[in-house]
């Protein structure tokens, strides 16, 4: 489960320090590829790239409060007597961080479809599962290093 949260914030969300750059990386490229392969019109193409700008934001401010739960998760572990409470307490927050970036996933998805004919649907779908095999073989290569 944490590979694969792991895995999807690096395929699809930006890093709190390009935050407030604009939008780049392997989702966004594969999005602006997207864009030409479905042959969307200027008109949805605008709705299409907003909707993933919309969540690419919403995105950072979750991972903010991730890491930042992580880190007090780490302080209350290392302490010489730790706080089982506390540790219950930011357990918790981990999880529901973790539900709700993954709930950004499957909003995005949902209104991207919703701008698509059937059959850019499918050509949309296959084309994210050639982008996930691709990072994930990227990701397997620097994991073998």
């Amino acid at each position: 489960m944490w590979l694969g949260l792991l895995l999807v914030v690096a395929l699809m969300a930006p890093s709190l320090g390009q935050a407030q750059e604009k939008r780049e990386g392997s989702y966004s490229e594969l999005q602006q590829k997207l864009v030409k392969e479905l042959n969307l019109a200027p008109d949805k193409a605008k709705e299409f790239q907003a909707v993933g700008e919309k969540y690419d934001q919403s995105r950072v401010e979750i991972i903010g409060r991730i890491e930042k739960n992580d880190r007090e998760l780490e302080k209350a572990l290392a302490a010489p007597q730790p706080d089982e409470g506390k540790i219950n307490e930011l357990v918790a927050g981990a999880i529901a961080g973790q539900d709700q970036l993954f709930a950004t996933f499957k909003a995005q998805r949902q209104e991207e479809m919703a701008l698509l004919t059937p059959v850019q649907r499918g050509k949309f779908l296959m084309a994210l599962k050639k982008g996930h095999q691709g990072e994930r073989e990227k990701y397997e290569k620097t994991e073998k290093k």
